[in-house]
């Protein structure tokens, strides 16, 4: 196995062919594409100078089998590219992946204190193979969770089978609050990127108190366009009388995948939920989807939507136990710290 470091964009850039032809191969989510993690770099953390891209490949003989989309953070970390905004995060690869060797190899060419690599599913390529990788300074935490439910055919909420009635009932109650205003979905071959609205929508929000300062930034907008374009990204807005009140960015991995991703809402009260229903109604009136609502376990989604969670992980590794032990004393702190300001402030 040959291992080869890419550090430059051009070289990122000229992989294009190669990625999309290993993200093909198998069951990945958007956020292993290549356009994700190559536009996440060129408007976002590239323009971090203390940021350094760090994508791996793994090659036999002359053909790439592996391609792991790594950067170095400006605290010497090296974590996947975006991880702060992909709910999901792997490698792509067509054979089995020796972890410790990729390491050890990394270890003697790069400059970083730390291996981060965070929200990783179970049955992702790499738990499976960090799994089988017994050393002494790695460690595996549950950081997180996501949630999805399958609709069948039909009309929601009587499409999904575990819906008590009192469920049904609630979503009803909030599909008929907006009945007068206009549901479309936006797509790229039908629609230009709404790029205005969005702003008005954002800055509203921020205005509100919704969202901080920095939510959904120009830059971060630039890649949702370029995603909106490559027909990963479709929106699905809610309007009244030709304001925009609520638009959901969702990725789509298939026809009949779908997964909320960021949302953007006014004062209205629940628009937001009646958005999700709107869109959850149509795409099931025309065939069995499955909708994923990306990380964190939401009251509104709970109370409103009652899907399947499932973990997220972080796997860590360090170069020496005292730098785990370190770590593993800061991070307690921190959330010590964290645990008394939520306290004082409730």
């Amino acid at each position: 196995m040959e291992i080869r470091i890419v550090s430059k964009i051009e070289e990122f850039q000229a992989l294009q062919s190669t990625w999309v032809s290993l993200f093909n191969s198998d069951e990945y989510s958007v956020f292993q594409s290549f356009e994700f993690n190559y536009y996440s770099w060129e408007f976002e953390l590239s323009k971090n100078a203390l940021h350094h891209l760090c994508i791996v490949l793994l090659k036999n003989r002359s053909d790439i089998f592996a391609i792991l989309p790594l950067y170095i953070d400006a605290k010497k970390r090296l974590r996947f590219i975006n991880d702060d905004h992909a709910d999901f995060c792997d490698f792509i690869s067509k054979e089995e992946v020796s972890l410790l060797k990729v390491y050890n190899y990394l270890k003697l060419k790069l400059n970083f204190k730390s291996v981060r690599l965070r929200n990783i599913k179970h049955k992702s390529n790499l738990y499976q193979s960090a799994a089988q990788l017994n050393m002494e300074n790695k460690v595996v935490k549950s950081i997180s969770e996501y949630s999805s439910v399958n609709l069948e055919e039909g009309s929601f909420p009587y499409n999904v089978k575990h819906y008590r009635s009192h469920q049904k009932h609630r979503i009803n109650k909030a599909s008929r609050k907006y009945q007068d205003s206009n549901s479309v979905i936006f797509s790229s071959n039908e629609h230009h990127f709404p790029k205005k609205e969005i702003l008005l929508l954002r800055d509203k929000m921020i205005d509100l108190g919704f969202r901080q300062y920095d939510f959904l930034t120009n830059e971060r907008l630039c890649l949702i366009e370029h995603l909106y374009n490559s027909g990963f990204l479709i929106l699905h807005v809610v309007k009244h009388k030709d304001k925009m009140n609520s638009c959901n960015i969702i990725m789509r991995k298939s026809p009949v995948e779908f997964m909320f991703w960021i949302d953007l809402f006014d004062e209205s009260k629940m628009i937001n939920i009646f958005s999700y229903i709107r869109f959850m109604q149509f795409v099931s009136s025309r065939s069995s989807v499955a909708i994923n609502f990306g990380r964190g376990r939401y009251f509104y989604k709970v109370s409103n939507f009652a899907p399947f969670f499932e973990k997220l992980y972080q796997i860590e590794i360090y170069h020496t136990k005292w730098d785990k032990l370190k770590a593993m004393i800061i991070n307690y702190i921190i959330d010590l710290l964290a645990y008394f300001s939520k306290k004082i402030t409730s």
